[in-house]
């Protein structure tokens, strides 16, 4: 775990949200941690990119 995802905004006037996945299914949803906030299921869709970062310590 450690990977990234990125959800684009769909507004110019809002900012992309970048959340650190916790952790996810074979096929299922990712759990993700936003900025200060509780983990929370994530069905990425075509605004989603996941990032994956070899040392999640970075």
């Amino acid at each position: 775990m450690g990977d990234r995802i990125i959800r684009h905004s769909r507004r110019v006037d809002q900012a992309d949200r970048v959340g650190t996945i916790v952790d996810h299914g074979q096929d299922g949803p990712f759990l993700v941690r936003f900025e200060r906030r509780d983990p929370c299921l994530v069905f990425p869709g075509p605004d989603a990119e996941v990032v994956v970062v070899d040392d999640p310590s970075s």
